[in-house]
């Protein structure tokens, strides 16, 4: 337990580290921290390698290397069609559109947010949609506050409504056993019930400080896009890649993620030959180290039966029923989230729920399941540590000279995020009622 404090501790501090005797300096980041802690864990023999071989092998409802495999395949395609300037075309289409109306502008940022997160990473979403809106709020005179919070918060909502939207659905799902299709099922309703009530929040938030009018300017939209044939292939390649895997049944979803990766790597050898380590660049590789390591540390947790005890206490909790389930798993793993950021806070559930302390019914382990992924969203909207998007987010507004304190993210959250989670679980409990 202190080992895993201390890894979630330096993954927020990120400190700088002096080389003993030399003058040069390295960083604990969120790639390094984790696998530091593994590394502990071994060296102490806290764990054995048994534990290890577990925690990257999995078992039948949990493989980790399937889920960075996935994670990293979905990645590249996106990254390599935001390097065709794919996404900054769309979004600059949709100012044209908006004509001279900030208003307009502030909801068809939310809808295209919304639909951009349903088909790619959300992580991705936020770095890219993020530059766009801070470009066109500068050259429209606009105040870019407004703009941020409603795409930073229709993202991780969004985020919940399909598999690939989160990595933390992906461990969370996997572990249930959710396909594409079921994952859809159960969330794609109650994300787009969260996503309009945060919108209608927002909008009383904002309202007065939205321009009614904007400055002109004039936008062409295909100077975003720096190759035509790579956009249209890239978009090609995404749609197939989403479609095969809500449709192809007895085929690992990480295996067709992968295929799809590797076609789009290809065709990037052939249009960009050299400049393929701009896209590879680009990639989140830090993430992979990341996961690895918590997965190790958390199964170091669970092998010290820390997970044993924590579900024992939530089977007495939740065998006051369904909607008691549901409420709580979302409410806690929410702050939590925000306390000790999404993924490990996710993995730990997991772990959890596939204790033999937890003995609660189908239908309360598959509630508390989806329950788990809505909070494992949500957690990003309530503080800045609740996801690693949410840092990355934070940097990038810094250096672009749009500063936003913990405190002041966290007060949004708060006000907007309870009555989001409480529609969200009215939702997810009238659907496992009735059985949709």
């Amino acid at each position: 337990m202190l080992i895993f404090i201390a890894t979630i501790f330096l993954i927020f501090k990120h400190p700088l580290v002096r080389i003993p005797f030399t003058s040069k300096y390295f960083q604990i980041d969120y790639g390094l921290a984790p696998i530091m802690g593994a590394i502990i864990l071994l060296a102490t023999s806290s764990i054995d390698p048994a534990s290890v071989e577990r925690a990257i092998i999995g078992g039948p409802n949990l493989k980790p290397y399937s889920i960075l495999t996935l994670i990293i395949s979905l990645s590249y395609i996106c990254v390599s069609l935001d390097y065709t300037g794919f996404f900054e075309y769309i979004s600059l289409h949709l100012v044209r559109a908006s004509g001279n109306s900030g208003r307009k502008l502030f909801v068809y940022f939310f809808l295209l947010t919304a639909f951009l997160t349903l088909f790619t990473d959300n992580d991705i979403v936020i770095l890219t949609m993020t530059l766009i809106i801070l470009y066109v709020c500068k050259n429209a005179r606009l105040d870019p506050l407004p703009f941020l919070f409603a795409q930073f918060f229709t993202v991780n909502i969004f985020g919940m409504a399909l598999y690939i939207g989160n990595p933390t659905n992906i461990v969370a799902a996997d572990a249930y056993g959710l396909s594409f299709l079921e994952f859809a099922r159960w969330m794609f309703l109650p994300s787009i019930f969260a996503g309009f009530t945060c919108f209608l929040l927002l909008w009383f938030i904002f309202r007065r400080g939205i321009s009614r009018k904007l400055k002109p300017y004039k936008i062409d939209p295909h100077l975003a896009l720096k190759n035509k044939r790579g956009a249209a292939f890239g978009s090609i390649v995404l749609a197939c890649a989403l479609i095969c895997m809500s449709m192809i049944k007895g085929v690992p979803i990480w295996m067709i993620a992968l295929s799809f990766a590797i076609v789009m790597f290809l065709f990037d050898l052939v249009s960009y030959r050299s400049r393929v380590s701009t896209i590879l660049s680009r990639m989140p590789w830090k993430i992979v180290p990341f996961l690895l390591g918590l997965f190790i540390i958390v199964e170091g947790l669970a092998s010290a039966g820390w997970t044993d005890l924590f579900a024992s206490q939530l089977s007495k909790i939740f065998s006051m029923g369904l909607t008691t389930a549901v409420f709580c798993t979302c409410f806690m793993s929410t702050l939590l989230a925000g306390v000790m950021n999404n993924h490990p806070m996710v993995i730990f559930f997991v772990k959890t729920f596939q204790s033999g302390h937890f003995s609660m019914g189908q239908s309360l382990k598959l509630g508390s399941t989806l329950a788990l992924i809505a909070g494992s969203n949500f957690g990003a909207n309530f503080t800045l540590i609740g996801s690693l998007a949410g840092l990355m987010w934070a940097k990038i507004l810094y250096d672009k000279g749009h500063p936003i304190s913990f405190l002041e993210f966290s007060k949004y959250g708060l006000f907007i995020m309870p009555l989001v989670i409480a529609v969200t679980c009215t939702i997810l409990i009238g659907e496992l009622m009735i059985g949709i």
